[in-house]
């Protein structure tokens, strides 16, 4: 179990290890019915073995292992989000099917050809696919497959809003302290085929989001009661330290830009990507 934190031991904390203190459960800003398709486009079903490179708190694993019955392991950089994870698996009880450990993407600790699945979600925006995506191929079985959820910016972004968009990557690369980048879609499927991927699909969705798909995203956040009490724990955490509040305003004005702007929404969303290591 994650013990408590003091006050300046939460302001010291890095931005995924705040958001493990949250409980955040997912990244992926297309919520469950995007790993849906992603699943479905990988052929996952409860005899696959997946790979979950940046697993966070587990969210997504744990969606996978009970929805397809998959065996899911996931790594983590973050200590701290590998106890959620592990928190996770037990409270839901799929130990069974999830295993998770801190890991590192560039250099995964697994014999070649483990896996029938590679999976990042939110994670491959922040690495170099030259170095990376070598490396998840070395893990996948033959015919294996990588998929992926992440960011893209479209491949035309009118002149007036580009320096909108880059002040949103700007903020993500202060809070994260990681290279982040935006890809386009063009830019992502020719990470997977220099990479010697085969097969290769990209689809893109953008920010646009109903009321629907919003509620739903909530749903999947854990109920609008989990969604509460984590945004009580900001309110309290702004209140008791000012640098708590910097650190949330850049946050709102981050998100603001790359996910609730209505100028730019519709150059911005997410991409869905899928090569078979053929």
């Amino acid at each position: 179990m994650v013990r408590d934190l003091s006050i300046s031991e939460i302001e010291d904390l890095g931005y995924y290890d705040f958001m493990a203190y949250l409980k955040v459960p997912f990244f992926n800003i297309g919520g469950t019915p995007s790993l849906d398709l992603l699943a479905q486009r990988c052929g996952i079903d409860e005899n696959s073995h997946v790979l979950d490179v940046g697993c966070g708190t587990g969210g997504n694993s744990a969606y996978l292992a009970e929805m397809y019955g998959s065996q899911v392991t996931g790594i983590d950089i973050s200590g701290l989000m590998v106890e959620r994870a592990n928190d996770r698996a037990i409270s839901t009880g799929l130990e069974d099917r999830l295993s998770f450990s801190v890991g590192n993407a560039y250099d995964l600790d697994f014999p070649d050809g483990t896996f029938d699945m590679v999976m990042t979600v939110f994670v491959s925006q922040f690495l170099d696919l030259k170095k990376v995506f070598p490396e998840f191929i070395r893990v996948l079985k033959d015919g294996g497959k990588l998929g992926i959820n992440e960011m893209y910016r479209a491949d035309y972004v009118p002149e007036n809003l580009i320096s909108k968009v880059d002040a949103g990557e700007e903020v993500y690369q202060y809070l994260t302290e990681l290279p982040f980048s935006i890809r386009t879609p063009s830019v992502w499927e020719a990470g997977f085929r220099n990479s010697g991927f085969t097969d290769v699909s990209v689809e893109s969705f953008t920010n646009v989001v109903s009321i629907g798909k919003g509620l739903d995203m909530i749903q999947d956040f854990g109920g609008w009661s989990v969604l509460l009490s984590s945004l009580w724990q900001i309110v309290k955490l702004g209140v008791q330290s000012g640098k708590m509040r910097e650190k949330f305003g850049k946050m709102s004005k981050g998100k603001r830009v790359l996910l609730n702007d209505r100028e730019t929404a519709e150059y911005i969303g997410y991409v869905l990507g899928v090569g078979r290591k053929g």
